[in-house]
Parts: structure tokens; C-alpha cells; sequence
């Protein structure tokens, strides 16, 4: 409880987690630790602590953004920062990684240290499915199971001997052919051919 005098008595500052130490005040300055105190009087000391502060650093893979709630460039220890995944236009949402995992969408992410997560967007693939009716085919280029987002398929028809073609329905109309499909979401697209037919008026016109 007390020293006598010329007695050296060493301070040792010792931080709460997710704290630091900062400086002496009162009868000591600085913020040299641990402290050697030389007793040549009675002593006030007072030892300041600060929260630790961190930042949360967003990588984005893919199209597709990430919204911080609070945005903030430094974060206090044990606070918490919720991140939304926003896919661009023709991607999906595919999950976390680094110092977060899963797909929970949005994610309250505990910071506790320096947080660096990945979100990873990948691009919409398509189906596109055509059907004929009558004689005929139709060739996709390029000729794929499922299509990425965007992507423009060309589909051309080629009606049998004797038949033509008439049009496209489904998620297509018109009668041009080739057809240029630009690929946003599941195609169901028909091709009608039929039987040729000519007809001449009494003067063979």
C-alpha cells in the first residue's frame, strides 16, 4: 500500500481484450510500458485503454455489389456489420468466403479482428428448348446444353423437301431465319414448317 522513498516501482499496463494501451497520465507521461516509477512523493497514475478498431474489406467475384450496415471504414471490437449481396443483372448470389462462409444472405458478421470476405456471383445459365412441328429442323449455334446469361443464340430452320417454313412462337415470333435469341431466361421456342403449296390462277399466273 505504500513505498519508501526512492523505491522504483514498475507499472505494467494490461489490456481487456479488444483493447490497447494508450499512455500514462497524472504523474507519469508517455506511453513507454512496462513503466518504471520512482517513489519521491505519493503518486496518482492513470493508465488509459482504447477499444481496438478494425476493418472489414469486401472482395466481389463475378457481377454483383456489397451494401455494409453501418459502412464504416474502421469497426470497434465486438461490434457487428451486416453485408448484403446484390447480384448484378443475370448472376445469382453464390456464397461467402475468407473470413465468412455459407450463403446466409445478409450475413451479421462479428468483428473481432481485420475481416477480408469474398462474395462470389456467378452468371444465370439458360435452358433453350425448340421443338418442330411439320417437317423440318432447326440448328442452334452455338449448339449447348444451357446458355450463359446474355449470350445470343442463332437458330436457323431448315424445312424438308417439299415443306417450308412458316414461323417461330413460344418465346419467339416473326418468320426470320435465321433467328438471332439473346438468352435472359429458360427459351421454349417452336419452329412450324408445312407443305409447299403453288397456286395458278386460269392464265397460269
Amino acid at each position: 500500500p505504500t513505498y519508501g522513498s526512492g523505491t522504483s516501482v514498475t507499472l505494467t499496463p494490461i489490456p481487456a481484450p479488444g483493447y490497447h494501451f494508450v499512455s500514462w497520465g497524472g504523474d507519469a507521461s508517455g506511453s513507454t510500458h512496462p513503466l518504471d516509477l520512482l517513489m519521491d512523493a505519493n503518486k496518482n497514475v492513470t493508465a488509459t485503454f482504447a477499444i481496438n478498431t478494425y476493418p472489414v474489406d469486401v472482395t466481389v467475384v463475378g457481377s454483383g455489389a456489397v451494401a455494409r450496415n453501418p459502412n464504416q471504414a474502421l469497426y470497434d471490437y465486438g461490434s457487428s456489420v451486416q453485408l448484403t449481396a446484390t447480384p448484378g443483372t443475370g448472376y445469382h448470389f453464390t456464397g461467402w468466403s475468407g473470413d465468412a462462409s455459407g450463403a446466409a444472405n445478409p450475413l451479421a458478421l462479428n468483428v473481432d479482428t481485420t475481416k477480408s470476405v469474398t462474395a462470389t456471383f456467378t452468371i444465370n445459365t439458360y435452358a433453350l428448348n425448340v421443338v418442330t412441328v411439320a417437317g423440318g429442323t432447326v440448328a442452334t449455334s452455338p449448339d449447348q446444353a444451357a446458355y450463359d446469361h446474355g449470350t445470343v443464340v442463332q437458330l436457323t430452320a431448315t424445312p424438308n423437301p417439299g415443306q417450308s417454313f412458316v414461323g417461330w412462337s413460344g418465346d419467339a415470333t416473326g418468320a426470320a431465319n435465321p433467328l438471332g435469341v439473346t438468352m435472359d431466361g429458360v427459351k421454349n421456342i417452336t419452329a412450324t414448317f408445312t407443305y409447299g403449296l403453288t397456286l395458278a390462277t386460269a392464265d397460269g399466273n
